[in-house]
């Protein structure tokens, strides 16, 4: 007995031994933290409910509810959409879609069926929410077995180092990996029994073979291996944690299996709140604010209903200052900067503005539930936005579920503040008064290895009369190449195309210590300062020191200042200007020796240096990381006619009298 016990416990000694040293052998780079197991056992024991209580509108059977919204315009829309447009089968999806990112670059050739595909099941899916009749479940089945069947649910893109064939990617976890399985969950739920048994099955199988085990093989080897996000602080985090999050909560029955992915999600989706600056700026820009916060919300959510508001991950400070970012980054007349990989368009999700009202008291709740959100975009979004109309009807589905602490109606509107400004993050939101729409300005600083970087220390959006008059040009064409070695050879992502300086012929350069240091923050009711130092985002070794200052004044209808002063090594003299940018749609007019008009500002400037206060203008076109392709804008030139060794160069910008 004895020498079976020595052996026993020999045995487990090594056993320890060897798995202590293989974790001990993971890169730190690679290296994940330890779950606790009383941690594991305590979410648990709240996740116990075959059907678990989650935040989203109810399942089919709940006919009150989907009888009411198929009457409302949202569901009038989506029958009419489904009767004139969805085809009989889903759109084809081949190897040779997949192979078409390796071999050219071009990533639409795949994302765009890929996308369609479960645009088209979930179109015929609320068709059948609605009807009740089954006139859809075959086009249901249909759609389940095409994607269920795709060699892999990765996107072509996103494929594995090595992983050249869509079969070979079949574990490869993604954005679009998580998110097909979270949405195939959700339709399951959507449609219960309705779905043949072995279509449920499949999903259930395929789900975990897929997903569920190689995120747990990883969490348990405490390796991330190749799957970087998983500790990463940009969006991918957040996406791909909540995906997997969804899709488990929903297919898995082992309540050990689904606390043990909720504190995975706990310990690891946090970290995506490192990107944020303690002041709430989301470096991505307001497209990933929209993204990745807004995925972070849904995981939290429900991860509070799920447990009965045993975890609450939204219940710290820091998630508020977040959460007000969507609000406080606009310029004026509903305009935001399209820094970094930002559409110029882009704007926060209606949505996430109405959950911060509700739940932390931002703002004012627009009280518009179902309709503001497209579900084609997300149908998680779709279903989370509509559980509040859901409570409104008759049926109320899960009534239970317990309520953070709320401001339904939030507080009341009032008009956009003088200014909002991140010290932490390097932004400054200058706006006029009363009204912000008349002339504003948003300012950026920060550093040049931001998550979507753009080189830009320095740029700045401008809105004049309600447009956006000066600004960046916005995000690039998504092809290989915007992601690679090559992507600062894009003048929309190199510095070339943004209204920032030019230093001995160099563009700025990028890393972390490309940096734009404050240097000074002076704000009044009348006027607001803020001067930052662009040093060192110039690799010149003759430059000794670059400063740039913005002087925001409010009276007269408002002007904006941008002093640039540069200093040279004695005896090194280097060529110095900097630049304004348009885009297509805009020209410059009414030209003279010192100024032009561009829509509906007037810009002029001064110039003093020790050699020559003569400034050179030019225009050159602005290219995209695509080439030939139309430029994506013009860049206009504000150059010394010869080198100086310490110059000023002052710009005044006011809106045309």
């Amino acid at each position: 007995m004895r020498a079976l016990f020595f052996r026993t416990a020999v045995a487990v000694l090594c056993l320890v031994a060897v798995r202590a040293n293989a974790i001990a052998e993971i890169p730190a780079a690679q290296a994940l933290l330890a779950l606790d197991p009383a941690r594991i056992d305590g979410i648990a024991k709240h996740l116990t409910s075959r059907e678990l209580t989650l935040p989203f509108a109810p399942p089919f059977d709940a006919r009150a509810f989907w009888i009411a919204w198929g009457k409302s315009p949202d569901g009038q829309k989506t029958t009419a959409t489904t009767a004139r447009q969805v085809g009989p089968r889903p759109p084809s999806l081949k190897e040779e879609h997949w192979n078409a990112f390796r071999e050219t670059g071009q990533r639409k050739v795949f994302e765009r069926p890929y996308g369609q595909r479960i645009e088209w099941l979930v179109f015929n899916a609320l068709a059948e929410g609605i009807n009740d009749d089954g006139a859809k479940l075959a086009a249901i089945e249909t759609g389940f077995a095409a994607i269920l069947a795709e060699p892999s649910w990765c996107m072509s893109a996103h494929a594995m180092r090595g992983h050249r064939t869509w079969e070979s990617a079949r574990q490869d976890v993604d954005l679009g990996a998580t998110q097909r399985a979270w949405s195939l969950a959700l339709l399951d739920y959507l449609l219960g029994k309705r779905l043949a048994p072995e279509t449920r099955a499949r999903l259930r199988s395929e789900a975990r073979e897929r997903v569920f085990t190689p995120y747990l093989e990883r969490i348990r080897a405490r390796d991330q291996r190749d799957w970087w996000w998983m500790r990463t602080s940009n969006n991918w985090n957040a996406v791909c944690h909540t995906g997997v999050l969804g899709a488990a909560l929903l297919l898995l029955e082992d309540p050990a299996e689904r606390a043990e992915i909720a504190a995975a999600w706990e310990a690891l989706a946090p970290v995506y709140l490192g990107g944020f600056a303690d002041d709430g700026l989301c470096d991505e820009g307001i497209r990933y604010w929209n993204y990745g916060f807004g995925n972070y919300l849904l995981g939290a959510e429900m991860l509070r209903s799920a447990t009965g508001g045993f975890l609450d991950p939204l219940a710290q400070p820091k998630i508020r200052r977040i959460a007000e970012t969507g609000s406080r980054m606009e310029i004026g007349a509903g305009i935001w900067p399209a820094f970094g990989d930002t559409p110029l368009t882009a704007k926060p999700s209606q949505w996430m503005l109405d959950f911060a009202a509700t739940r932390f008291g931002i703002g004012k709740n627009s009280g518009e539930t179902a309709g503001q959100w497209n579900w084609a975009k997300s149908l998680p979004v779709w279903l989370f936005v509509n559980n509040a109309w859901a409570q409104t009807q008759e049926h109320q589905h899960r009534s239970d579920t317990p309520a953070p602490p709320i401001s339904p109606l939030g507080s009341p509107v009032t008009a956009l503040p003088l200014r909002d400004y991140f010290s932490d993050g390097g932004a400054l939101i200058c706006r006029s008064v009363p009204d912000a729409s008349v002339f504003s300005v948003a300012l950026k600083g920060g550093h040049n290895a931001q998550s979507h970087n753009h080189n830009d220390l320095g740029s700045f959006t401008l809105v004049c009369n309600g447009a956006a008059i000066l600004s960046d040009l916005g995000s690039d064409t998504y092809v290989k190449d915007t992601f690679g070695p090559k992507r600062y050879t894009s003048g929309v992502m190199n510095s070339f195309g943004h209204p920032v300086p030019r230093v001995a012929g160099q563009l700025q350069r990028t890393g972390k210590t490309a940096v734009a240091k404050i240097l000074r923050a002076d704000f009044s009711d009348v006027r607001d300062t803020w001067e930052i130092d662009l040093t060192s985002a110039y690799d010149v070794p003759a430059l000794e020191r670059l400063t740039r200052t913005f002087v925001f004044t409010r009276a007269d209808g408002g002007r904006l200042e941008i002093v640039d002063r540069v200093r040279f090594k004695p005896g090194q003299p280097q060529a110095f200007g900097s630049a304004l940018v348009l885009r297509p749609d805009q020209k410059r007019e009414n030209a003279t020796a010192s100024g032009f008009r561009v829509g509906q500002v007037e810009i002029s400037w001064s110039a003093d240096a020790d050699t020559t206060a003569t400034i050179l203008l030019s225009e050159d076109p602005v290219h995209g990381i695509v080439s030939g392709q139309a430029p994506r804008g013009t860049r206009l030139g504000l150059d010394f006619a010869s080198p100086v060794t310490e110059a000023t160069l002052h710009l005044f910008i006011a809106p045309a009298r």
